[in-house]
């Protein structure tokens, strides 16, 4: 998806505080003594890259966005790339990678994540670690579900509206989006789908491309798993 509208109000309404995040990320690559360069696959807006910039990480973000990119480019100068998560290659090997906030979700079979975790491989070095995330099955069955969310700030207020389809394992998002313009508000919207996938599965992908799974706990690396986890948090590593 574009984010045509949502890119400009992206970190104001994703409601994750990126400073925890980072810090989470940084303490993982430090325990794994990761010093080289770390690719940031579908970065968005770069606040993430950016942070991990600020913490002295040598990073380029990936993204397949224009205007998430022109507006991660405003942010640092870290180096970033327009391309697909799922379909993409570098001249480089990189210490690390990281995809974060459930961008996995939004990829719409098991075939493109397979083709996403091979990319991701393939661009690792030996012994190199891949972070990542996804929303949980329970998520969106039950927090998502058929749920609205509305969410407000001075110039514009979003709302978020969720159609769980259980048959066909995805939830569907609609967004609108209201921006103020002068006394008035001037409505657009975009839709877009996230796709169930269990750990076993991820996992299964993984060890077919030659990463191991190091763990894979609840929330952004803080809980145990049970059956109301709402988001894994997945740590592999290349094979030296």
């Amino acid at each position: 998806m574009s984010y045509e509208r949502l890119y400009k109000y992206y970190d104001r309404f994703v409601g994750v505080c990126y400073d925890d995040l980072s810090s989470l990320i940084s303490s993982v690559l430090g325990a794994f003594d990761i010093s080289g360069r770390v690719l940031d696959i579908a970065c968005g807006t770069g606040e993430l890259t950016k942070r991990l910039c600020d913490l002295k990480f040598d990073m380029v973000g990936l993204d397949l966005s224009d205007k998430m990119l022109m507006k991660a480019r405003e942010k640092c100068c870290a180096e970033f790339v327009k391309g697909d998560m799922t379909d993409f290659s570098f001249d480089e090997k990189f210490s690390a990678a990281v995809c974060t906030l459930d961008a996995v979700n939004h990829l719409d079979s098991v075939d493109s994540v397979e083709s996403f975790i091979r990319c991701t491989s393939d661009a690792l070095k030996s012994g190199g670690v891949f972070i990542f995330d996804i929303n949980s099955p329970y998520k969106h069955k039950e927090i998502l579900a058929d749920n609205t969310f509305v969410y407000e700030d001075d110039d514009a207020y979003l709302v978020w509206k969720n159609e769980y389809d259980g048959d066909k394992g995805r939830v569907e998002i609609f967004l609108d989006i209201f921006e103020r313009s002068g006394e008035l508000y001037e409505r657009s919207h975009e839709s877009f789908f996230e796709y169930d996938y269990t750990p076993e599965q991820i996992i299964d992908m993984l060890n077919e491309s030659g990463l191991e799974v190091i763990s894979i706990s609840g929330g952004f690396g803080m809980e145990d798993i049970d059956e109301h986890t709402e988001r894994y948090f997945i740590i592999a590593r290349k094979a030296e």
